[in-house]
């Protein structure tokens, strides 16, 4: 019985050493690296070559339809701002020349409500400048959104046959050197007019 027992516990240390040994040592399986990602078979990262391309971005404010109906709006929004605030600045301006000439005339204290006029409604003027200012931002911030996602959601199918790893918005000032061979604007620009009369009509 004794003997019985002793086989019995020696088979489990063994059988318990198998597993440990399975679980922890052996052949153990690495997790996967970018090499393996990317160096792997003929079509893999590593056997394409990265190509680039790039527009440009005077061009397309320049030829792009919606670019130019988005200036268009900037403008006219622009002009409008600056018609309020010249209304604004005639109007302080008489306010405060009605005042002068009344100067002589006026008593202590409505010399001091005529000052106390003339520093509200300046403090009004700033904080309406100021106002008009943060909506023409945001205005101008985004509609020029609105035409960068166009032109990104243009390119993506453009390029979903993946001719192109990298298609660059070319500034000047931002690179040195470029090859007019990897320049698609022309390209990029009809289609993308094609694509703003379609949604047009």
């Amino acid at each position: 019985m004794k003997n019985a027992l002793l086989v019995v516990n020696a088979l489990l240390v063994i059988a318990v050493g198998f597993l440990l040994f399975k679980q922890f040592g052996g052949t153990t399986e690495r997790a996967p690296h970018a090499d393996d990602v990317i160096s792997k078979g003929k079509d893999s990262l590593m056997s394409r070559k990265a190509v680039f391309a790039y527009i440009d971005m005077d061009s397309i404010q320049e030829h792009y339809d919606l670019a130019k109906s988005v200036q268009g709006e900037v403008e006219k929004k622009k002009s409008a701002i600056t018609v309020e605030l010249d209304k604004m600045e005639k109007s302080f301006k008489a306010k405060v020349g009605g005042y002068q000439q009344q100067s002589n005339t006026m008593t202590d204290e409505q010399a001091m409500a005529a000052r106390q006029d003339v520093e509200t409604t300046q403090a009004q003027m700033m904080d309406k400048r100021q106002s008009l200012m943060d909506d023409f931002n945001n205005f101008v911030s985004s509609k020029n959104l609105s035409v960068k996602k166009k032109i990104e959601d243009f390119l993506k199918v453009f390029n979903a046959d993946r001719t192109f790893s990298f298609i660059f918005a070319y500034e000047p000032g931002l690179f040195y050197y470029k090859d007019t061979v990897y320049d698609i604007t022309k390209e990029v620009v009809k289609g993308l007019n094609e694509q703003y009369a379609k949604e047009k009509k």
